[in-house]
């Protein structure tokens, strides 16, 4: 039997598999701190339960782009809750955010430019059309954003006629966000090169200084495609529901779209497509929980910078999403006499002996060498920290250790590997 090449090179998802190894060691009995995968830890909020409830007798195929009201909830939801303007006819539902960025993926043809320090399907997608890309550099000082030198530098020197570059803020992995100044600037060199965006805004409203994070549509419309969902907002990564928005100037690919999301997975569930009219009218109850969610991922990552970067443990400066790049740059000389080299080295290192999981740079566009890892600090039980934090709305230490004593844990297990080869 022959499979294409391409398929048959791509290896499991990095987080899906990092998930699977963290349950396997828990169930034999060990003591594992999974800072490993991003999945919302708290409840989806009741109205958007209830909802999904109210229509789970609806079996009928809904329309290829989606339903209607849905797509006209979204189009508010940009426009009230992202300061976007995107017409309801150039909104699509997709099963999933990181579905409809594969369907895209799929469709444009070109040189893909991915940022160091970027979702691990990004680059497994392209690879698995047997596209071509390129990782830009990007630095730790810079909290790992890119730069518009690095991009116009790239760009001016390029043979390539097509660029599709894709963005991320917030970001997974660093927990970066992009400024306005930061976006308006790197539209300038996109509009000037001509080249296509996919802009995956998922993490939007989890911003720990603002109720929304910039979009770099708002400099560059023409030339955005926004993506979004349920999942990470939401809390609602199970129900796998996303969408896309187009800008007028690219309606002329809408049947493009259509005609591949017909072809491929029809439909999203229709329970699933009701619920989310609920989940972005975005009620003013709804807002203060996503609100509330912010605030506490916002207080439990400062209290892990703090404690990791007084022991010489190098961190991102967090500003959304639940994600932050840890690294161990700085502990290299020991390292190499445990010959421990590698970033993927090290995380067998940490989970087999200090009971951490915590996934290697290499997986998100950084060297191998580069001893840099992607912490989700979101192992905890968010029904249970939320009704704390409305009780106290204070994060501190001994908050951190009444409510989210595993992430406790598995700080302390670093700082105390630290001082073990330090």
């Amino acid at each position: 039997m022959k499979i294409n090449q391409h398929i048959s090179e791509l290896k499991p998802s990095a987080t899906l598999l990092i998930n699977e190894k963290v349950r396997e060691l828990r169930n034999n009995g060990q003591e594992i701190t999974h800072f490993g995968f991003g999945q919302s830890p708290f409840p989806i909020h009741k109205s958007i339960v209830e909802e999904l409830k109210n229509n789970a007798a609806n079996n009928h195929y809904l329309p290829v782009n989606g339903l209607q009201e849905l797509r006209q909830q979204v189009s508010n939801f940009l426009s009230e809750h992202q300061g976007i303007q995107r017409a309801s006819d150039l909104i699509f539902i997709g099963p999933g955010s990181k579905e409809l960025l594969y369907q895209s993926i799929l469709i444009f043809e070109g040189e893909f430019l991915i940022p160091k320090g970027s979702w691990v399907s990004y680059i497994p997608q392209i690879k698995s059309k047997g596209g071509s890309y390129q990782i830009l550099e990007t630095t730790l000082e810079n909290n790992f954003k890119l730069t518009p030198s690095v991009l116009e530098s790239y760009l001016s020197n390029s043979q390539v006629q097509k660029h599709i570059l894709v963005l991320n803020s917030p970001n997974n992995p660093t927990g970066a966000v992009y400024s306005d100044a930061e976006y308006q600037s790197l539209a300038t060199i996109c509009r000037k090169h001509k080249i296509l965006v996919l802009s995956d805004e998922i993490y939007s409203q989890i911003n720990f200084s603002n109720e929304y994070s910039p979009s770099i549509s708002n400099y560059y419309s023409e030339g955005t495609i926004v993506f979004g969902g349920l999942s990470k907002v939401f809390s609602a990564g199970g129900y796998r529901l996303g969408f896309m928005s187009l800008p007028r100037e690219l309606e002329k690919i809408s049947v493009v779209y259509s005609s591949l999301f017909s072809e491929t997975f029809s439909c999203v569930s229709s329970p699933v497509q009701f619920s989310a009219i609920k989940a972005y009218e975005y009620t003013k109850n709804l807002k203060e929980y996503v609100a509330s969610s912010a605030s506490i991922l916002d207080g439990i990552s400062t209290y892990i910078f703090n404690e990791l970067s007084r022991c010489n443990i190098q961190c991102t400066t967090p500003q959304g999403s639940f994600y932050m790049m840890v690294g161990f740059e700085k502990f290299k000389e020991h390292l190499t006499s445990l010959k421990i080299d590698s970033s993927t080295k090290l995380s067998h290192h940490l989970l087999k002996n200090y009971g951490v999981a915590l996934l290697p740079g290499s997986d998100f566009g950084f060297h191998s060498n580069e001893l840099f890892f992607r912490m989700a600090f979101v192992d905890f039980d968010g029904e249970k920290v939320m009704e704390a934090y409305k009780k106290e709305i204070k994060i501190d230490e001994l908050f951190i250790k009444e409510n989210c004593l595993s992430i406790y844990k598995g700080v302390q297990q670093l700082i105390k590997f630290t001082r073990e080869i330090g």
